[in-house]
């Protein structure tokens, strides 16, 4: 009997109305005031909760697909799941430049303070960023590395863009992932050089599931956004490196589309991509529906067929779940079309849902790849020389 299947799901709503019948039934034998009776009240009244929560819990799971499957359920609660991993493509340490793909790399500007407050103790600073390319304003989070206050000017820094999913926000990295935490036990084993971490407001509007995409004239032009205004921001303000290999995306769910979508259609900014959970299609949502799959832009963000028709010379680390329906199908055709240059290393879980804890428990690898296969993340990486600006 499947967690999620109708069988389940129609039974307990089948026994919450036999329970709710139960209690009107018996309630009148229930009326004295002994302590037996009493109890039989409460007990009653017990059951009852008890099963409208069980209701409303199997509904949103089934929703939701948090838990795929019992055995999916059994792996959260004992801290068991069986995963494979593969390579598909070519090898994330030996990517291409991209002068030999004829591209040009991203040049950052020499740094202006930042446009608020300096930093508090824990390094952590919210900023609003109105995007020029854009036109859209939102909220970013930037965490500075340890040491980044008192190093030299000439000390640049790696950059990790984090793309929430939706509905969220960018303090979800922090409140619920403790994503600079991670870093910080990553860096401090030496798996990873710290970098300059920055969580973007991807809801752009509140409450509308854009999938971090540009819509037609008109609408939000999200991945303008995320790919063009906020790194152009950050190389205004913050020491970051100017070598797209010290660029790298991390996204879950939504989020992971988004991260995978940055790095596919921009290899001239980002090297690497992590993606927790993620598709290789956007996901509309059922107010918002910019475009056909058929269209010219529905044809751009269908990135199995990006990396099938010419695949861009970066490395990704995705997570997928054969119980995870929002996320396997389209990781599934995506491995399959990924051919060299692109390398992708992917962990692929045999029973897990699609939920924060089981992206979580595998942020320390994530992070482990990225210092060790991507040459601007490796914890021996020297910063190059301040960049000239542009004019």
């Amino acid at each position: 009997m499947s967690l999620t299947g109708p069988v389940f799901l129609d039974g307990v709503i089948a026994l919450t109305v036999a329970a709710f019948v139960a209690v009107v039934v018996l309630w009148p034998r229930l009326t004295r005031r002994t302590p037996w009776h009493v109890a039989g009240r409460a007990t009653a009244l017990l059951v009852v909760n008890v099963m409208v929560l069980l209701t409303a819990a199997t509904q949103l799971n089934a929703t939701y697909l948090f838990f795929a499957s019992w055995a999916d359920l059994h792996g959260a609660l004992t801290g068991h799941q069986a995963q494979t991993s593969l390579d598909r493509g070519g090898v994330a340490s030996r990517t291409p430049d991209l002068a030999a793909a004829g591209q040009a790399a991203p040049v950052a500007t020499d740094p202006r303070p930042p446009p608020s407050p300096p930093a508090g103790p824990d390094g952590l600073t919210p900023y609003v960023v109105h995007g020029s390319a854009s036109g859209l304003t939102g909220t970013v989070l930037v965490q500075l590395p340890p040491g980044y206050s008192s190093s030299s000017a000439g000390t640049r820094y790696p950059v990790l863009e984090a793309l929430h999913g939706y509905p969220s926000e960018p303090l979800n990295w922090i409140q619920v992932f403790d994503l600079p935490r991670v870093i910080d036990q990553e860096a401090g084993a030496q798996h990873l050089r710290a970098p300059l971490l920055v969580m973007p407001e991807v809801e752009i509007p509140r409450g509308v599931d854009t999938e971090g995409v540009n819509g037609p004239a008109g609408q939000p032009q999200v991945e303008t956004w995320l790919t063009q205004d906020v790194p152009a921001w950050l190389g205004q303000h913050f020491r970051v490196i100017a070598d797209r290999d010290a660029w790298a995306t991390i996204g879950y769910s939504a989020g992971g589309f988004d991260a995978a979508m940055a790095a596919v259609l921009h290899p001239a900014q980002y090297g690497a991509g992590i993606v927790l959970g993620g598709y290789f299609r956007p996901e509309f949502g059922p107010f918002y529906d910019p475009f056909r799959a058929d269209s010219p832009l529905g044809r751009r963000y269908d990135l199995v067929r990006a990396v099938g028709d010419r695949p861009p010379p970066v490395a990704l680390w995705l997570e997928t779940s054969h119980a995870d329906h929002l996320s396997y199908r389209s990781s599934a055709q995506f491995l399959r079309a990924v051919r060299a240059p692109t390398a992708v290393h992917a962990v692929i879980l045999q029973n897990a849902g699609h939920r924060d804890s089981v992206w979580i428990g595998l942020l320390p690898a994530a992070l482990r790849w990225l210092g060790q296969d991507v040459r601007g993340f490796s914890p021996g990486a020297v910063s190059p020389p301040p960049a000239a600006p542009r004019r």
